[in-house]
């Protein structure tokens, strides 16, 4: 026998959870609101047809309001915080299958643990390296303009480019996502773009971990970063011991423009909004420029160490003329960047002619498209150089100099050729 107040309870718990009022379900069922509130007071029952109307406006089945076990074993699920977990882990499991098939790799499920051996032998005292990078304030407008890939590609480079400065080759690379509902595709192709990068540059790829918070996170939104792990042996690691005076500084060309950067370009996009528009060049979209990943320099740093060239690597970040990056110059010595031999590439020639920032400070403000730069002996630059480009562009753009700078490691000659 049905019992009316327990029926009733549920009835009034589920309208309620469901947001639905008494008048609604009424105005619904086309009876008068009275007669919802007897059947929820346990007074009366509605008909067969009427359980059957209500289960499908509360999108609940019968069964939950008239059998007891269903009521007991209710519960709050994922779903209802608006994640299906289901296609979560479905997706978790198409993207594990693009994890590098290296016998290194112990084990890589998305977010366990990621277990892997590294090869020391030959090395007398291994020293190991761990980084993890995010894109910075490029991560805005990747989201707001659809820039996915780029961005998980520059976090990737990124965290590659800070283990080379150091003479370490980068050996794995685990990536997070942190996001709402973010659209299943788009997620794979962040994966996937992870995956590519390594394959790159020798890079095994131990898979994207996402983590969805929709309570946290609305549909569009998300965070990301890339997490690099090397080692090398510790007499080949690159602490700036070798760097003498008369060193040539050897820049290799990156794309896009560095995280960092973007609080100035905000403003200008903020100043100009013709400026999402822009092109460059006939054929270049300043957007696209901008967005573009920077370089992750691993096979020209492994070629020139293997060519004993090697004195210092020196991560670019979003100013030539910033002394962080150039760490590790020996006490009594600098780096003179000579300018006038930097090159101008039309991103940075377009970013000029917007008349925002002057002449003599944009340097300082901009990398001018050097992502990395490399101390060589002067008498192997030129084969240096002719070992670099066989991967990327380069340009000899100064020099190591002592003395009449004391306390500087950086300083600049000549002027920018616009």
């Amino acid at each position: 026998m049905l019992n009316k107040e327990e029926i009733g309870r549920r009835l009034a718990f589920y309208r309620k959870e469901r947001g639905v009022t008494q008048k609604e379900l009424a105005d619904y069922l086309h009876i008068s609101y009275q007669a919802v509130s007897k059947w929820e007071l346990g007074k009366s029952l509605p008909t067969v047809e009427m359980f059957y109307e209500i289960s499908n406006l509360l999108n609940i089945t019968v069964d939950a309001l008239l059998n007891e076990n269903d009521w007991k074993n209710r519960c709050i699920t994922y779903r209802e915080s608006g994640l299906d977990s289901a296609k979560l882990y479905a997706l978790k499991k198409d993207i594990m299958q693009l994890n590098s098939q290296d016998e290194n790799i112990v084990s890589a499920c998305y977010a366990d643990a990621c277990l892997f051996q590294m090869d020391t032998s030959g090395m007398r005292e291994p020293v190991y390296s761990c980084v993890t990078c995010v894109p910075g304030s490029k991560e805005r407008l990747a989201k707001e303009y659809g820039y996915n890939r780029e961005v998980c590609a520059d976090a990737a480079a990124s965290a590659m480019n800070h283990t080379l400065q150091h003479g370490v080759r980068p050996a794995i690379l685990k990536a997070i996502v942190i996001c709402g509902n973010y659209d299943r595709e788009q997620l794979y192709l962040m994966a996937q773009t992870y995956q590519k990068v390594c394959e790159e540059n020798g890079v095994s790829f131990t898979g994207m971990e996402i983590s969805a918070q929709p309570i946290n996170y609305s549909p569009t939104e998300y965070e990301m970063s890339a997490t690099v792990v090397g080692v090398q042996d510790r007499e080949k690691l690159l602490t700036g011991e070798r760097v003498r005076e008369g060193d040539v500084l050897i820049g290799m060309k990156t794309e896009g423009i560095d995280g960092t950067n973007f609080p100035f370009v905000k403003i200008l996009l903020d100043k100009n909004p013709e400026l999402y528009r822009a092109k460059t060049d006939a054929d270049r979209f300043f957007l696209d420029e901008l967005m573009r990943a920077n370089t992750a320099f691993t096979r020209e740093i492994a070629a020139l160490q293997e060519k004993g060239y090697l004195h210092k690597a020196f991560r670019i970040g979003n100013s030539l003329l910033n002394w962080k990056y150039w760490q590790g110059i020996p006490e009594g010595l600098g780096v003179c960047i000579d300018q006038a031999a930097l090159p101008v590439l039309p991103l940075f020639r377009f970013l000029f002619e917007q008349d925002r920032i002057g002449e003599n400070v944009f340097s300082h403000h901009f990398n001018m498209g050097i992502g990395m730069a490399v101390a060589v002996p002067e008498k192997h630059w030129e084969d240096a150089v002719s070992v670099i480009s066989r991967f990327s562009q380069c340009w000899r753009i100064g020099q190591v100099e002592r003395g009449g700078h004391k306390g500087i490691k950086v300083w600049s000659r000549g002027r920018i050729q616009w």
